[in-house]
């Protein structure tokens, strides 16, 4: 392996930070739409047992 140049070593950290951040972003970005979906269906699921019930009911 070549060893690069200080200046290139910089560069090349910075643009791995980026990275890194990118995906920690995107990765945070994808669990909260997780939580979101998980408290969505658990409000469509409570809305259909409420409609079934009250059509049962007729």
């Amino acid at each position: 392996m070549t060893k690069l140049s200080p200046l290139a070593t910089f560069v090349y950290k910075a643009y791995l930070r980026s990275r890194l951040d990118r995906y920690t972003r995107d990765l945070q970005a994808i669990a909260a739409q997780r939580e979101n979906d998980f408290y969505a269906e658990r409000i469509l699921h409570r809305e259909v047992i409420e409609v079934r019930s009250k059509l049962h009911s007729l």
